[in-house]
Formats: C-alpha cells, structure tokens, sequence
C-alpha cells in the first residue's frame, strides 16, 4: 500500500518496529469522525496490531515510529516519556519573525484546554511542563514577511508542544492560524524530520531523517543533517 498516492511511505520494518514518513493530513491514530488513520492502515497493509508510541498532530507530515509487537511498544514508550536522549525528535518548521539568539531552549508551562494548548504560570492546576531546544538554520524576508527557519528539538512530548511554545514566544508556526499564523501559508509548516533511538529489542541505535519539500519550506536552502543531526556540532 505504500507509494506515492498512498499518504505513507514505510521506511523501515521488521518484527518490532515500522517507521513511516507520514504524509500531512492523515491522522496518527483513530478518532471519533472516523477518518483514515496511520495505525489502522498499517493493521490491514500487514494483517497484525500494530502500537502507538508517538504521535504527530494530523497537520504534520514527517517520520514517526511503530511499534509492531506488545514488548516493542512498552519499551518504545517508555523511551518516549523519558526526558533523556533515548528517543530523539528533531523537527523542521518555519515561523513568523527573527529571534535575536541564533540558538536556545524554551521551558514553560502548558495547559490544554477546550482543543487548545496554551502557556500558562508555574504552579497552575494542570499544566504540564514543556521543554524544547531551538537552532535557527535560516532566514528569509519573502513578500516582506521575515520568516525564520528552525530545528527543534523536544525533549517533552505535549499536544500541540512546537505551536504553543513558539506562539507564546510570539513565533507562531506558518500556516498554523489555530495559534495566531494569519498569513497565506497552508499547509501547517511543522515537519518531523528526524528520529535517533535504540531498537527496542536489539538496541542497535537507529536513525531516520527527511526533509520537507512544501511551502514555505522551499524559500530555504535546508542544511544536510548529516548523520548527528541539527543539534549535533
């Protein structure tokens, strides 16, 4: 089932994990509208349950790893949830304005609400705490809208983490008008575009990268990762 007008390609697989390049507009998992989703597209291409582990918001297109067996899962999501180095996720987005620190991290307090996510104080009742790595990689003044192009790294895994955070630094995500983008860019302009962690059974370190090709991902010139990633010197 996988191709190019399939809204997948399957990258890796064996008996424990897939790894996928998910196409912007698919759902990761089910909901309730009853739309095509990833995980149940992979459980009838190979005729077996397949497991969440991470998710990306339907918007975003880019890699995301599966679990193909219980013990894969457990040891997978329990990588995830760790804030450590074990299961990296760096992602490519562009944003609205320049930042005056070419390189930084961001540390709030998230709180999800009615189908939204927002920054809110330490210490309010429910907020979870989020932290990110950012690198600006370039600039651009298309149509005399400065726009900037960043590597993210996460190191927390919150619903809607990259937009709220970089919303409530004033840098909403292109094309996001959810969290304050009103600009002419569709789609939502947030890419996962790399994952490092070991094989949840043979930990045999593994490392996947793509790049976006869409608006406004290509006013940029993107740098190679290389083999260590955007955050790697």
């Amino acid at each position: 089932m996988t191709g190019e007008t399939t809204p997948f390609d399957v990258l890796y697989r064996d008996r424990d994990l897939i790894v996928v390049n998910k196409r912007p507009g698919l759902l990761s998992q089910p909901d309730a509208g009853g739309d095509p989703d990833l995980l149940s597209l992979l459980s009838r291409e190979y005729g077996g349950p397949v497991y969440p582990v991470h998710r990306l918001d339907r918007g975003v297109g880019g890699l995301i790893a599966v679990a193909s067996s219980e013990r894969a899962a457990r040891v997978l999501s329990a990588q995830v949830a760790g804030e450590s180095d074990a299961f990296r996720k760096e992602y490519l987005t562009v944003v609205h304005g320049r930042f005056d620190d070419a390189a930084g991290e961001m540390t709030d307090f998230l709180l999800r609400d009615a189908g939204r996510t927002r920054t809110v104080p330490e210490g309010t009742k429910g907020a979870k705490r989020a932290r990110l790595a950012y690198r600006v990689l370039a600039e651009s003044g298309e149509g005399g809208t400065p726009l900037s192009l960043l590597a993210v790294r996460l190191y927390t895994g919150r619903t809607h983490q990259i937009r709220a955070q970089l919303s409530g630094a004033g840098h909403p995500v292109a094309g996001d008008g959810r969290y304050g983008a009103h600009d002419r860019f569709p789609p939502l302009a947030l890419f996962s575009s790399r994952l490092a962690f070991p094989h949840p059974v043979t930990g045999k370190i593994l490392a996947f990268s793509v790049l976006p090709g869409t608006t406004p991902f290509d006013l940029f010139s993107i740098p190679d990762p290389g083999e260590k990633g955007f955050f790697d010197d």
